[in-house]
């Protein structure tokens, strides 16, 4: 068993690349402070690049707020990941940012779904996430990094060269290899995007589906819910912003409709950001990298000023928020007459 745990080991050291996953979890357990990061902010890419945590500071929603949003994120894994932050952090907020393609049809895989448990550290939270997960698949998924394995000769001596360096030893943006970002690390968990092409870039939409909702996506949720009910944290839930044009074409207002219900179901504030006001938010499908709805940093900054103002209750939601998405589809079309 010892010789077999030491190739995975060896296998793990040459094959898998320095990723993001490792560093942000480092950063989430190393605030540099005595209290720690106190508002976490948890969801996927969307919420990557769209809420900077420097601006809820600044606006003094936090002392110290962090984005642990992190690209392919699960429901599942967002409620091992506000755990795992809680380990280290003196955590008082969550805001939790629903992109509901990651709660429609998702189906599980053997390997990728363990992409973010693989590198948590060694604690009960590993443990309990093995307990409550792994049981039932595949040994290799439990011991093991296959599912990021890069075999090509260049590939190995390219990682190998990273490892060896001290940026890799320090846990140093500068040994992480990332190609998603589309913008440069700014601070705490956000990437400012400033990649533009001349259109939005394609994507494939994910069609709403209540029905295929799953048993483990709502228990994870719930999940979530009782343990910052448990330990007092407040849980803020949102949907930020996407692409206006999808937003009124896609599949926006029966999710919101749903994340609405739900959450008033747990006694779980919500808002869906969609419908701020043109007013409030001026937006176009142009501050927006691809049709999904990934925000550029500019845009990302002036609706984290938002998103601040709501936590802290310095805004007329009455009129910030459209009371429709038929309010909004006819803004959404006035604004692009406009701009013709």
């Amino acid at each position: 068993m010892a010789v077999i745990a030491g190739m995975i080991l060896i296998m793990d050291y040459a094959l898998v690349p320095s990723g993001y996953i490792r560093y942000i979890i480092h950063e989430t357990n190393n605030a540099g402070s005595d209290d720690g990061y106190d508002n976490i902010i948890i969801g996927a890419s969307h919420a990557r690049s769209a809420i900077n945590p420097v601006k809820l500071d600044e606006a003094g929603v936090s002392d110290n707020a962090f984005n642990l949003a992190i690209p392919g994120e699960t429901v599942t894994d967002s409620y091992y990941l506000l755990m795992e932050s809680d380990r280290h952090n003196n955590v008082k907020r969550v805001i939790y940012d629903l992109d509901y393609q990651y709660w429609c049809n998702y189906a599980e895989r053997e390997f990728e779904d363990c992409f973010i448990y693989t590198w948590l550290p060694f604690s009960n939270v590993k443990l309990k996430y093995i307990a409550d997960n792994l049981l039932t698949k595949d040994f290799r998924t439990v011991y093991s990094k296959r599912w990021a394995y890069e075999i090509s000769p260049s590939a190995i001596m390219n990682n190998l060269k990273v490892k060896s360096s001290a940026a890799y030893r320090n846990y140093s943006m500068d040994a992480v290899e990332i190609h998603d970002a589309g913008g440069p690390y700014a601070a705490k968990g956000f990437f400012y995007r400033d990649m533009k092409m001349d259109s939005l870039v394609p994507s494939d939409i994910v069609a709403w589906d209540e029905s295929g909702i799953s048993d483990k996506v709502l228990d994870s949720f719930e999940k979530t819910v009782q343990y910052c009910k448990k330990n007092n944290i407040e849980l803020v839930c949102v949907t930020s912003p996407i692409t206006p044009t999808t937003s009124v074409n896609g599949y926006s207002e029966q999710a919101g409709a749903y994340f609405t219900r739900l959450c008033e179901e747990y006694g779980v504030e919500y808002y869906d950001f969609n419908l701020l006001t043109m007013d409030t938010l001026p937006r176009t499908d142009d501050d927006f990298f691809d049709e999904e709805g990934h925000m550029l940093g500019e845009l990302a900054d002036r609706y984290s000023d938002i998103l601040a103002s709501v936590l802290l209750d310095k805004c007329d939601k009455s009129t910030a928020f459209y009371g429709t998405y038929a309010q909004l589809e006819l803004a959404v079309y006035e604004n692009y007459v406009t701009k013709q």
